[in-house]
C-alpha cells in the first residue's frame, strides 16, 4: 500500500494545505494518509470507497473526511470526479475557533473519520448547497493555482468558509448514533466552557450511561471529558493572558474557575509556570 505525505502535493513549505480536482475511472490504488486529513467532495459520478474491510458507495453530492493515518481506495469508479482538500488538522483547525461549537464540525471532521461505520451517515448535499460549495471550492482552486499576493490568507479564508458551511449542514442532518452523542457533548463543552459543566449534564446531552460515555469520548478524543474541558479553559486563559491586561482573578472567572487559587495551581501544573509568569514571558 502506498504511503502519502502532504508535502508530496502542496506548493507551500509553511502552509499545510492542498486542493485539486481529480477524476477516476475503474478505481484508485489503496493508500495511507501519513500526515494529513482529506476532505472529499464528490462532484460527479459514483464509486465505492473502500476503508479497511468495509465498502461504502459514494456519489455526486456526498462529502466525507478521511483522517490522518487512515487508508482507503476506490473501486468501480464511473465518471467519478472529486475535489480533494488535503490539510494538517492540528495546524489549521486546532485553534480556538467557534466552529468547534458546532456538533456537525465534531462529527464530520473528528468523529466520523474514526468510526468504522461513520460513512453510513456521511453528509449529503442538496442540489442548492452542492452548487454553493462547488462555487467556493472553484474559487479556492483558482486562488491556489494563481500567484496573487497574500494567497495563503485567502486560501485559509476559503477553507474556513467551506469547513463552517459543511459543519452547519451536517449539524442539521441525521448523524451516526454514537457520533451524534459525543459530538453534542463536545460542542456543548466548547460553548459553555466558562460555566459549571457537570458530568451529569454531559450524560443528559449524550444519552449515554456514565461508563459508556467516558469510554467513548476518551476513545474519540484521546482524553477524558474532564481533561478536554480543562484544555479548552487553559487555551482561553492563555489567550487572555497574552492579549489583555485583565487581573488573574477576572481571567480565572471568565474561564470557568470560581477559585483563582485553584486556577493558578491548575495552570501551573499544566503550563509549568504560573499565570503571572506566563504573561511576563509573552510580553
Amino acid at each position: 500500500m502506498m504511503e502519502m505525505k502532504l508535502d508530496f502535493f502542496t506548493h507551500f513549505d509553511s502552509f499545510p494545505f492542498f486542493i485539486q480536482f481529480g477524476g477516476h475511472q475503474g478505481g484508485m490504488y489503496f493508500h495511507t494518509h501519513i500526515d494529513f486529513s482529506e476532505l472529499v467532495i464528490v462532484l460527479d459520478g459514483q464509486a465505492i470507497n473502500v476503508v479497511g474491510e468495509e465498502q461504502f458507495p459514494v456519489e455526486k453530492g456526498d462529502v466525507f473526511v478521511m483522517g490522518k493515518g487512515s487508508s482507503h481506495g476506490y473501486l468501480e469508479a464511473r465518471d467519478f470526479k472529486i475535489c480533494n482538500i488535503m490539510f494538517d488538522f492540528d495546524s489549521l483547525l486546532n485553534a480556538n475557533y467557534d466552529v468547534k461549537e458546532l456538533e456537525g464540525f465534531h462529527a464530520l471532521f473528528l468523529l466520523d473519520p474514526l468510526a468504522p461505520d461513520g460513512f453510513k451517515s456521511r453528509l449529503k448535499l442538496s442540489p442548492e448547497k452542492f452548487r454553493e460549495i462547488k462555487k467556493t471550492v472553484l474559487a479556492a482552486l483558482e486562488e491556489y493555482e494563481g500567484g496573487s499576493p497574500a494567497r495563503q490568507s485567502m486560501l485559509f479564508a476559503y477553507f474556513m468558509q467551506i469547513v463552517v458551511t459543511l459543519s452547519r449542514l451536517y449539524g442539521m442532518s441525521p448523524m451516526q448514533k454514537e457520533t451524534a452523542g459525543v459530538a453534542a457533548a463536545a460542542a456543548y463543552i466548547e460553548r459553555h466552557f466558562n460555566e459549571n459543566i457537570t458530568l451529569e449534564r454531559l450524560l443528559e446531552i449524550s444519552h449515554y450511561s456514565q461508563r459508556h460515555f467516558i469510554r467513548l469520548f476518551s476513545e474519540c478524543y484521546n482524553i477524558s471529558p474532564h481533561k478536554y474541558l480543562q484544555n479548552i479553559r487553559m487555551k482561553h486563559a492563555c489567550l487572555l493572558l497574552e492579549q489583555t491586561n485583565k487581573p488573574i482573578t477576572e481571567i480565572a472567572a471568565s474561564c470557568g474557575f470560581n477559585d483563582s487559587n485553584f486556577f493558578t495551581r491548575t495552570f501551573k501544573k499544566q503550563m509549568i509556570m504560573t499565570p503571572t509568569e506566563y504573561r511576563k514571558n509573552k510580553i
